[in-house]
């Protein structure tokens, strides 16, 4: 059986175990689920800006192939006037004929403007529109001083501009004719409308956060959806954004509108073959909208799941705090318990019951390490006498008294109450001779004590005290010690009381006889001689 400590340590222990263990199980759980959120959180965040990424590249893709496909079908009939002007055959034609080879429906769609053929000084000698006057001169506009001075020029997109015969803002655009010698025979001008990009773009439906931009390669704007007073014709060459288009031919970046300062996501691609360039821009505000509120959704539901495994963990250690005080209380009433049980409630002493686990305990100690083992049989003289002649209640004054002599201070030594005037110390360690020298100091503490008994009783009270001492062994068990003990306390007392008496042949004796008969017959003698 453990003791009273160990059991209690034993209990600390594992409270501590236990709450150590649920205080760790809920500060995972609270992490877990706090890693979790700050997963799907960043997941949402990931997601909606993959989304935007995506559905950007695939707009910029359609819008892309929707104006390349308009300008260079545009871009054709620029080519095949400048192809059929360069002929002498097309150019000895009556006019009418000339108009009707050079010019094809595309000049006359809704949006695109007039085709013009120039000589080599600029002058308009054809148009696609009738109305055009002819003879005009072209050769102040951009495109034909580009085209004359660079044979290799190909298609020329000049700057938006207004258009002089209709006041419209234009795309222009022209290509080189080439006489047969190689030699310089003027441009074939023609324009697109920028409303017509404006309604090609007005025809998607995007949402909002989402613009569609169309520049020059300059960076002048010249299309916008959906569209803001005042934007087109603006440029954006100064800022960051358009160093970052003209740096790669398509891409992604997030910048900063120079047009009006608000943080983006822009798709880009510079038209292949065209000075053009057309990008989707959706707000970082609109992406950050996506999958905020989803984020608020679950920060909220992991930070009440956190607090409810919180309070539940502090709910258990509560639990357990209360259960360990409760066991605590019970262990405390039990040892007290314990401890009354084998405690003699007058003297204080451990009782009988206690000698009995003592005894039995040291003599096994004793054969263990071969130490010597002596016991003390102590019996007050003639207390019968003393109870009939001052009462019970001096004779319990007395009990004390001699317990009070019996707290030896010696390493081991443990003193019981086994009878009801009758003691017992336990001297593990002593010879024979060395317990006596006790015995005697036990026995003159008491004399010194000089309670007073009948003058035909000697006039103070006394005790006789019998030794008796052992080698244990594994072998044999203590209750021959205490018969030797009992023998020499019956001889103590025939010899006149107030006395000490060593077991010498005793022990032998009653080892060799039968322990329980030796006691039997020294317990009869002893109360015969109290009779007496």
């Amino acid at each position: 059986m453990f003791p009273g400590w160990m059991r209690v340590a034993t209990g600390h222990l594992r409270r501590d175990r236990a709450s150590r263990l649920i205080a760790s199980i809920g500060l995972s759980v609270t992490v877990c689920l706090i890693l979790l959120g700050i997963y799907l959180i960043r997941d949402l965040r990931d997601g909606a800006w993959r989304q935007a990424e995506r559905n950007a590249e695939n707009l910029l893709a359609l819008i892309e192939e929707g104006v390349g496909r308009n300008v260079r079908m545009y871009d054709l009939s620029l080519r095949a006037a400048a192809e059929g002007a360069s002929r002498a055959d097309i150019a000895a034609l009556d006019p009418e004929l000339q108009h009707l080879v050079l010019f094809d429906r595309a000049a006359t769609a809704s949006g695109l403007g007039m085709i013009a053929v120039t000589d080599a000084a600029g002058r308009v000698r054809l148009a696609s529109d009738p109305v055009f006057p002819v003879g005009s001169s072209l050769a102040d506009h951009p495109e034909f001083r580009t085209l004359e001075g660079d044979p290799g020029a190909g298609l020329v997109v000049s700057d938006a501009r207004l258009s002089r015969l209709t006041g419209w803002p234009v795309m222009p655009m022209a290509r080189r004719i080439t006489n047969p010698d190689g030699s310089f025979g003027g441009i074939v001008s023609g324009a697109i409308r920028l409303d017509y990009f404006q309604r090609l773009f007005s025809r998607l439906r995007i949402s909002d956060g989402i613009s569609v931009n169309l520049f020059h390669a300059d960076g002048t704007l010249l299309a916008k959806q959906p569209a803001a007073p005042g934007d087109m014709g603006r440029s954006i060459a100064a800022g960051e954004t358009y160093r970052r288009f003209r740096a790669s031919e398509r891409g992604l970046l997030v910048g900063t509108s120079h047009l009006d300062g608000q943080r983006r996501l822009y798709a880009f691609a510079n038209i292949e073959g065209l000075p053009l360039i057309v990008d989707v821009a959706v707000s970082v505000e609109s992406i950050d909208a996506a999958w905020m509120s989803k984020a608020a959704l679950i920060a909220c539901l992991i930070l009440g799941l956190s607090g409810i495994t919180f309070w539940l963990t502090l709910l258990l250690q509560r639990e357990i705090a209360l259960r360990a005080a409760a066991e605590s209380s019970s262990r405390a009433a039990n040892a007290e318990l314990s401890l009354l049980a084998s405690t003699d409630s007058l003297t204080g002493l451990p009782n009988r019951r206690r000698y009995d686990e003592v005894i039995a305990g040291t003599w096994r100690e004793a054969a263990k390490t071969g130490v010597p083992l002596a016991l003390l049989l102590i019996d007050a003289d003639h207390f019968k006498q003393f109870n009939d002649h001052f009462g019970h209640h001096r004779g319990d004054g007395v009990l004390k008294a001699i317990a009070g002599c019996l707290h030896l201070d010696r390493p081991g030594a443990i003193a019981c109450r086994i009878g009801g005037e009758e003691f017992a110390v336990i001297l593990p360690g002593l010879q024979a001779m060395e317990a006596r020298v006790v015995a005697e100091q036990v026995r003159r503490a008491v004399v010194l004590l000089q309670i007073p008994h009948a003058p035909e009783m000697g006039g103070v009270a006394t005790v006789s005290i019998g030794v008796g001492h052992a080698h244990p062994s594994g072998d044999d068990c203590f209750e021959p010690l205490f018969a030797a003990a009992d023998a020499a306390l019956y001889e103590a007392k025939r010899s006149g009381r107030n006395r000490v008496r060593i077991a010498g042949e005793a022990l032998q004796n009653a080892q060799a006889g039968s322990p329980g008969a030796e006691v039997g017959r020294s317990m009869k003698a002893r109360r015969e001689y109290r009779r007496a």
